[in-house]
């Protein structure tokens, strides 16, 4: 297995429609792809998004064998398998409200899920009116190569209980679409937040966001030292590359062996 690993972010804005986000997706793909990207990292909600929280957003759902998860795995088929992954609003059980999943995906479909545990209920805000969140779970990974890839969304970055539970499974990255509603201060927390997890999980961080003016932007991969290794401009939509090595994540916990030291166990509430 390779201990190099090439992801792309994508910094997106996602549309109304499963449809018209396929379509604008798929260039996306292919120029990661064809700069040697075994991964790309798409937003949350890349399968449907409206402005707001509201009734007309939340009933965009669809299932993991719907047409959103079909279109990527049709996309990775063509680009030698890559892995796909993207946050998309998943049907509940009878009677539930859909959920706030990431999905990963190659050309068999998808690989891994999670959903989000905490619902953005911050800021004037009201996520859980219209989402489920996660029931009790084992951590969301996917190994490519050597990596394993930790999946976690947007507001969970501000619980670093989230982080610890995905390093304790043994995530070697970090994987967080999101889209971080601008407003005072959600620069600062953002690009705070963002560094402070790849320090304290001594992991890669790859998050992706969508632009302004629905979210902050600045899309970015951070290594293990809390380094920023390729960013997008704050208004920026396109792509970036990054390379993440494993020698640089065992040099870091190496040097710093905070694993070890640690004296707290992570649980779920119930």
């Amino acid at each position: 297995m390779s201990s190099s690993l090439v992801v792309s972010i994508a910094q997106y804005a996602p549309a109304e429609t499963t449809a018209a986000n396929l379509e604008a997706m798929a260039p996306l793909v292919a120029t990661a792809a064809d700069a040697g990207a075994r991964v790309i990292l798409f937003p949350e909600y890349s399968q449907a998004f409206t402005h707001g929280l509201g009734e007309d957003w939340a009933s965009r759902h669809e299932s993991l064998e719907g047409p959103f998860v079909a279109g990527l795995s049709q996309m990775s088929a063509r680009h030698d398998g890559m892995i796909i992954i993207a946050g998309m609003l998943a049907s509940g059980l009878a009677g539930e409200k859909p959920t706030n999943t990431i999905v990963a995906i190659d050309h068999s479909g998808v690989v891994a899920s999670g959903e989000k545990i905490h619902p953005y209920d911050a800021f004037g805000a009201s996520e859980s009116r219209f989402i489920s969140p996660a029931k009790v779970s084992e951590p969301s990974l996917v190994s490519v190569g050597e990596h394993r890839l930790g999946l976690m969304a947007c507001y969970d970055l501000r619980f670093p209980e989230v982080t610890r539970r995905l390093v304790d499974a043994g995530a070697t990255a970090l994987v967080v679409p999101a889209q971080w509603v601008p407003g005072p201060h959600k620069n600062l927390h953002w690009q705070t937040l963002l560094s402070a997890r790849a320090i304290e999980a001594q992991a890669y961080v790859i998050a992706s966001g969508h632009p302004q003016p629905e979210g902050v932007g600045h899309s970015q991969v951070i290594d293990p030292w809390g380094e920023i290794v390729c960013s997008c401009d704050g208004p920026e939509l396109g792509t970036k590359l990054a390379t993440l090595e494993m020698s640089l994540v065992q040099e870091v916990r190496q040097a710093n062996p905070l694993s070890a030291a640690r004296r707290f166990d992570v649980n779920w509430r119930i």
